[in-house]
């Protein structure tokens, strides 16, 4: 069933049925309801495909990837962009193609997102690291009718915003049940956050309340600790906290972002004991530290799995305008040295 077989049964031009099927006003509500009838009674379903194949060659679909510059000491955003290429690789016969945006601050990020509109994308990957500036980039995305996905953080935004990340409330939680399960109940713990001069992110503060909402919920005189530390500063241990690390019962530590490999030199040089440590994503760094048991756990946001999801799910929407894709859930996963199989992911 075709069509052209449609437009015949329902008695209107092929053109009338093409704006049916793409939504695109035009047709009476009595004409839509009988092509829409039809289409069901036969069970056409289109061929998106076939129809991409068509039009590749003369009809591209671009998309603007705008994520923080990647270097040796911020290697993570690497990986989404990895997993962007996996999936233009994949598209690239349908006529997709991505360019890649990079900012290293607000006033960069700006000043790439105004380049961006001046070029008439399809498509927007980014990230929501600047509340004011994201909010300027959905408004002017929205007015544009271009679709737009956030990749790992999820903040309140003025208007409706699609996210692929990893649930940061949920996975503090999952911080924490893992730790009490090493340290139990008469044990200290504490939170490590890594600030810049923004604060601390977004992230950062949503995996904290997580890992003090699972304390909480099962018993409120669980002693947590939370330091908060300048990224651009040596780590070092105040007094007030040596005394703490140096109590007797068992430690849990957890850094709420992708640095917990500097925990453990910290530990020997003050000869810290019975301490457990849990933080995120798969650099180097941690999966050194998680093989020779000075890290417990690392959880992973699976960065390269945002990166080629979020483009399968625009090219969806923009193929069929289905936006079943556009919001995802990133499992959270837990990685301890006797799981790491695939390289792939090391950051």
């Amino acid at each position: 069933m075709g069509i052209k077989r449609i437009a015949k049964l329902a008695n209107v031009s092929i053109g009338t049925v093409d704006r049916v099927l793409h939504k695109r006003p035009g047709v009476s509500k009595e004409t839509e309801k009988r092509v829409l009838k039809i289409i069901k009674e036969t069970g056409y379903s289109k061929n998106t495909t076939a129809s991409r194949l068509k039009l590749a060659s003369v009809k591209k679909i671009k998309f603007a990837i705008l994520i923080p510059k990647s270097g040796s000491k911020w290697s993570y955003w690497k990986q989404p962009k990895k997993g962007v290429l996996k999936a233009i690789e994949e598209l690239t016969e349908l006529g997709v193609k991505a360019d890649f945006y990079e900012f290293s601050d607000e006033a960069t990020f700006i000043d790439k997102h105004d380049t961006i509109f001046n070029k008439n994308y399809d498509a927007i990957v980014t990230v929501p690291f600047f509340k004011k500036a994201s909010n300027s980039l959905l408004k002017i995305a929205d007015s544009k009718n271009i679709p737009v996905v956030f990749l790992d953080t999820e903040i309140k935004l003025d208007k409706n915003a699609h996210f692929i990340r990893q649930n940061a409330f949920k996975a503090g939680m999952v911080a924490g049940r893992l730790l009490h399960g090493l340290v139990g109940k008469d044990g200290h713990y504490f939170v490590i956050n890594i600030s810049n001069d923004k604060g601390i992110h977004a992230n950062g503060k949503q995996r904290e309340n997580g890992f003090k909402s699972f304390f909480k919920s099962i018993d409120k005189n669980v002693k947590i600790h939370t330091i908060n530390h300048p990224v651009g500063n040596t780590f070092e241990i105040s007094k007030e906290m040596k005394l703490k690390f140096e109590n007797t019962n068992s430690k849990g530590i957890f850094v709420t972002n992708s640095r917990a490999h500097l925990i453990p030199p910290l530990l020997k040089k003050y000869n810290i004991k019975n301490t457990f440590v849990l933080g995120f994503d798969l650099n180097k760094e941690n999966l050194k530290c998680l093989h020779t048991n000075e890290i417990d756990f690392i959880i992973n946001q699976n960065p390269k799995q945002q990166g080629y999801k979020a483009i399968k799910g625009l090219y969806k929407y923009i193929t069929e305008q289905d936006t079943s894709e556009l919001n995802i859930d990133i499992p959270i996963d837990i990685i301890v040295k006797e799981n790491i199989i695939d390289d792939t992911q090391i950051l």
